[in-house]
């Protein structure tokens, strides 16, 4: 069972729902389908008195999922035509801007000294490391403190709140650099010449104020769970971040592997404490036209859930801090894109609405009129979408990934649970994800 991201009756339960829940859409499609195309005939509403007129209601649900749905097959059709520019180090004259990269670190004994050693392997003169540990209440400053190195600084944080971003902002505060990266204490670098390479685009590309690295699975051969999120954050990497440069708009900013130039951060303020900081300073920094480029050759691995409950745990924080966003931001146009992606939790809503009508059409005593669009166009979509991950695995070079495609169907229902869930966040500690030795 560990193989599958299952260690304790919670993550059982979690796993047979979401799975139960797969299933069950998918049968209801076929059933639809079968329907639509005169299969067999279905009995319900028949003879029931109508007592209510939901048409528009659940037209207007249709139009927001399926523009939420179709951003995404737009997109991934989009990144097709990506095609990033690669730096040769070698023929680059780098004349050394300063480069601060900023580590907030909430009780990260166990993995943040890794992250430390591997910047300080980095092929980069003017560099220098701030360790924020922010409430700690480990050995997070031990372990790293003993490091004799000047390019390292550990600076302890106490505050009454939590959030990363109050780690993120502090350490701002005392950086020196004329550039500032930002990783999890968590991650790690495998390329000793990554903040070299950073620079490098920063030089050649003036206009570029962001850039944000690949993030891959460090422990990606954990399970079945973690493969599949190593498959979700390269195929949304690639889809999303890919398919928004290809045409000119601004690549969105993870928590992590991120490259700032310092006057961009200072003009939109840092970052504001939300549940997810990163994709708050992400609408600020398309408020302010700020360029943000993806840089695929930049490649930061990130640790990932390896427990159903763990994940749940993230992706529920994650979606709250999304509509805790949403409802930040709304008000301010940023273009229709990242306004279709900002309502992605309306979309969340709607499907559950969508799902209750459907329901209660076929249980109640009474009936009532709706609209929703062939059986067959729903499936067609499925299709399209899928069609489109299979391509993008194999143009991203991951072809082996394919034969998941089936788990990553039901994988991808644990977003509506977490949408559930996440009515019941009650804060940044009590939902941040642990990482290290997680068995």
């Amino acid at each position: 069972m560990s193989r599958l991201g299952i260690r304790t009756k919670r993550d059982l339960a979690l796993f047979l729902v979401v799975t139960a829940y797969a299933l069950a859409i998918l049968s209801l499609a076929v059933g639809a389908l079968a329907r639509d195309l005169g299969l067999v005939a279905l009995a319900a509403g028949r003879g029931r008195p109508i007592v209510v007129d939901l048409t528009y209601l659940t037209m207007a649900l249709t139009a927001i999922m399926f523009g939420v749905a179709a951003m995404w097959i737009a997109f991934a059709f989009l990144s097709l035509r990506f095609r990033p520019t690669t730096i040769d180090l070698d023929s680059i004259e780098i004349h050394s801007p300063s480069v601060s990269v900023l580590i907030p670190a909430h009780n990260e004994e166990s993995v943040v000294l890794d992250l430390v050693q591997d910047l300080l392997r980095q092929d980069y003169p003017q560099l220098e490391v701030l360790v924020i540990a922010h409430n700690c209440s480990d050995q997070t400053i031990a372990v790293v403190q003993h490091i004799q190195d000047p390019r390292l600084r550990v600076l302890e944080h106490r505050t009454s709140e939590s959030g990363k971003a109050l780690a993120l902002n502090f350490g701002l505060a005392q950086a020196r650099g004329d550039l500032v990266a930002q990783f999890d204490a968590d991650n790690r670098i495998e390329d000793p010449r990554l903040v070299r390479r950073a620079v490098a685009y920063f030089l050649m590309e003036p206009q570029s104020e962001v850039i944000q690295s690949q993030v891959e699975t460090k422990n990606a051969g954990a399970n079945l769970l973690t493969r599949l999120q190593a498959m979700e954050y390269r195929m949304f990497a690639h889809l999303f971040w890919g398919g928004r440069n290809a045409v000119g708009l601004p690549c969105p900013v993870a928590g992590t592997g991120v490259f700032f130039r310092r006057a961009v951060l200072d003009r939109v303020g840092g970052w504001e404490n939300e549940l997810v900081e990163d994709f708050d300073l992400y609408c600020k920094l398309v408020l302010s036209r700020a360029k943000i480029v993806y840089k695929p050759d930049l490649v930061v691995l990130d640790e990932k859930p390896p427990r159903w409950e763990l994940l749940i745990r993230q992706r529920s924080r994650w979606q709250r801090g999304h509509m805790e966003v949403l409802t930040k931001r709304w008000t301010r146009w940023m273009g229709l894109s990242d306004m279709l992606y900002l309502a992605a939790p309306v979309a969340n809503a709607a499907w559950y609405a969508s799902s209750i009508i459907i329901l209660l059409y076929h249980t109640l005593p009474w009936s009532f009129t709706y609209w929703y669009p062939p059986a067959a166009l729903w499936v067609s979509m499925w299709i399209v979408a899928y069609g489109a991950m299979a391509l993008i695995l194999v143009r991203s070079g991951h072809r082996r990934d394919l034969r998941y495609l089936p788990a990553f169907y039901i994988f991808g229902f644990h977003w509506l649970l977490a949408f559930l869930f996440a009515f019941g966040v009650k804060g940044w500690s009590s939902s941040k994800t642990p990482h290290g030795k997680l068995d």
